[in-house]
């Protein structure tokens, strides 16, 4: 054991599973930006509580764990495993548990994180929620995490 503090990826996900929103919100700075796949994005004290207050709202328990963490001085990478089961707040899929994988980046100024990607297979977590496909690429149209860019006539003809 080094004596060295534990990075912010599992600071943060030992703070999450206590379901105590002080307790995560001490993980970032005060102007933090959080950009969750599900919920969208999020920034400040206030915006991050309000976040973080619907997941625990919605998901009656969760467990992240993170399997395998790169610590640099101004980036940590959490390669994790998410599992939570859907509270009586989302009726359509109450006692459904999902367990997937994924992947967080924390940007970090002084061990706290001030920008929050995460990266998962967004379409498969809302297919096993139970929203219909049809309502899963009304989402994803409204929300995209891919950029498409189409060709124009002159490079189809070519």
């Amino acid at each position: 054991m080094t004596g060295t503090a534990p990075d912010v990826a599992h600071r943060f996900a030992a703070a999450f599973n206590t379901r105590d929103t002080d307790r995560v919100l001490d993980c970032f700075t005060p102007d933090a930006v959080y950009h969750d796949l599900f919920y969208g994005r999020f920034s400040g004290r206030a915006g991050l509580r309000r976040v973080f207050e619907r997941m625990y709202a919605e998901g009656g328990h969760h467990e992240w764990r993170m399997t395998r963490v790169v610590d640099e001085p101004v980036c940590t990478i959490g390669e994790w495993q998410f599992t939570f089961t859907v509270s009586a707040m989302v009726p359509r899929s109450s006692g459904r548990t999902l367990t997937f994988h994924g992947v967080s980046i924390f940007e970090t100024r002084a061990r706290l994180c001030h920008t929050y990607r995460e990266y998962f297979d967004r379409g498969a977590a809302l297919l096993g929620l139970g929203i219909s496909p049809s309502a899963v690429a009304r989402i994803t149209a409204h929300r995209p995490s891919v950029e498409v860019t189409a060709p124009d006539a002159a490079t189809l003809r070519t």
